[in-house]
C-alpha cells in the first residue's frame, strides 16, 4: 500500500530501535533497504506514525477535508498544520528521551518547511521524496545510499553513522502515547510546537525570542482557561446560563487583560500563588521587550523560567508531563 508522508530528521542521527553493522557485507548489500525500514509504527485515527531505522519520523494526518487539487492559500496552510505537528513531536521525542535514557541526545531546532519534506512510501519502499537541498536533513536523507560513502574506509567511522545513539522502543512508545494527547484537545498541538521553538531559541542564547514564543503559548493556555473556568459556573440542570454567550464575550473581551486573567485564576485556586507571581515576573519582562526596554536585559533564568511555566501549565491543565533537555548549545568565539 502507497502512503504519504511529512517527514523529518532531527538535529543528530540516531538509531531506531537497533543499530545497524554498517560494515557487515551483507548488510551492505542491502544498506538503502535496511536503512529505510520502518521499525517502528503507530496507527491512531486522526494520524498515521512511521519511524525508519536510521530515524528518519514521518507523520500523516488523516484529513477528510483535504482537496484534490488545493490551491496556494490551503497548501501553505498544510504546511502550517503540519510543521506544528512535527515540531511538537519532536519536543515529545526529547522529553520522552530524557525522561526514559537520563540524557540529552538532540539539539532542539524549529522544524520549517526548509527541513521537513513529503516523501510517498510502499512498505518500507521510498517511491518518491524531496530532498531538502537547504536543510541538514539532506546529509541524513543521502546517507541512506551506500554511495554517499568514501570507498575503501569502514563504514562505521564515518561521523554520519559514528555519532549514532540508539532510541529504544520504550522511548517511543512513550513519545507516541504523549503525542496522542494533542489530538484530544484541539488547538495544543500550536501551544507545545511554541514551546518548542521557544527552547530552540534558548539553546542558541537568543532569550529574547525565547521568552516572547513561551509568552504566547502561557497566553494561549490561560486565556483558554479562563474561558472553560468561567463556563464551570453553568449548572447542567439549570433552565438558564449562568454564563451565557453574551457574558462570557464580556469577560473575555480586551478588558480583560492577560494581567487580570493571572489574578483572577489564582484568586479562584485554578493555579498556586508561587505560579502566580512567576507568571507575573515572565509577564513584566515580556512587556519590557516588547517595549524594548533600555534597562531590561534578558537573561537565561528568564528565558528558562517562562520555559518551565509554560511546561507546568501544559501538566496542569491537561495532564501531558514534559521534561525536555534544557542545555544550552553555544560553542566559544
Amino acid at each position: 500500500m502507497t502512503k504519504s508522508y511529512v517527514a523529518f530528521y532531527p538535529s543528530k542521527p540516531y538509531w531506531a530501535i537497533a543499530p545497524l553493522n554498517v560494515d557487515d557485507h551483507q548488510v551492505q548489500a542491502n544498506f538503502t533497504e535496511l536503512m529505510s525500514e520502518i521499525v517502528f509504527g503507530h496507527q491512531h485515527e486522526e494520524f498515521e506514525l512511521a519511524i525508519c531505522r536510521d530515524g528518519r519520523i514521518m507523520i500523516s494526518l488523516n484529513d477528510d477535508k483535504r482537496t484534490l487539487d488545493p490551491n496556494f492559500e490551503e497548501i501553505v496552510d498544510r504546511w502550517g498544520v503540519y510543521l506544528s505537528y512535527l515540531n511538537a513531536f519532536y519536543l515529545v521525542l526529547d522529553s520522552s528521551i530524557t525522561q526514559t535514557s537520563r540524557v540529552s541526545l538532540f539539539s532542539l531546532h524549529e522544524v520549517t518547511n526548509r527541513d521537513a519534506f513529503s516523501t510517498t512510501v510502499e512498505g518500507s519502499e521510498v517511491k518518491s521524496e524531496i530532498i531538502s537541498t537547504e536543510s541538514i536533513a539532506s546529509t541524513y536523507q543521502m546517507a541512506r545510499y551506500l554511495s554517499s560513502y568514501r570507498q575503501g574506509i569502514p563504514l562505521s567511522i564515518d561521523t554520519r553513522i559514528s555519532n549514532r545513539r540508539t532510541v529504544s522502543a520504550d522511548t517511543l512508545k512513550l513519545a507516541v502515547s504523549n503525542f496522542e494527547v494533542l489530538f484530544a484537545f484541539p488547538g495544543l498541538e500550536k501551544s507545545i510546537a511554541s514551546i518548542s521553538k521557544s527552547i530552540s531559541e534558548y539553546k542558541i542564547g537568543n532569550y529574547d525570542t525565547s521568552i516572547v514564543l513561551a509568552w504566547f503559548c502561557i497566553e494561549r493556555l490561560l486565556s483558554n482557561k479562563w474561558a472553560e473556568y468561567l463556563l464551570s459556573f453553568n449548572q447542567e440542570h439549570s433552565e438558564s446560563k449562568r454564563v451565557n454567550s453574551e457574558r462570557l464575550k464580556k469577560l473575555t473581551d480586551r478588558d480583560y487583560t492577560i494581567s487580570i486573567i493571572i489574578n483572577m485564576l489564582e484568586l479562584g485556586g485554578i493555579i498556586p500563588f508561587s505560579l502566580y507571581k512567576n507568571l507575573e515576573k515572565i509577564r513584566v519582562a515580556r512587556n519590557k521587550i516588547a517595549h524594548s526596554d533600555p534597562k531590561y536585559k534578558s537573561s537565561i533564568e528568564d528565558s528558562s523560567l517562562a520555559i518551565k511555566i509554560s511546561l507546568e501549565l501544559v501538566g496542569r491543565f491537561y495532564g501531558l508531563g514534559l521534561k525536555p533537555s534544557l542545555s544550552l548549545q553555544v560553542s566559544g568565539i
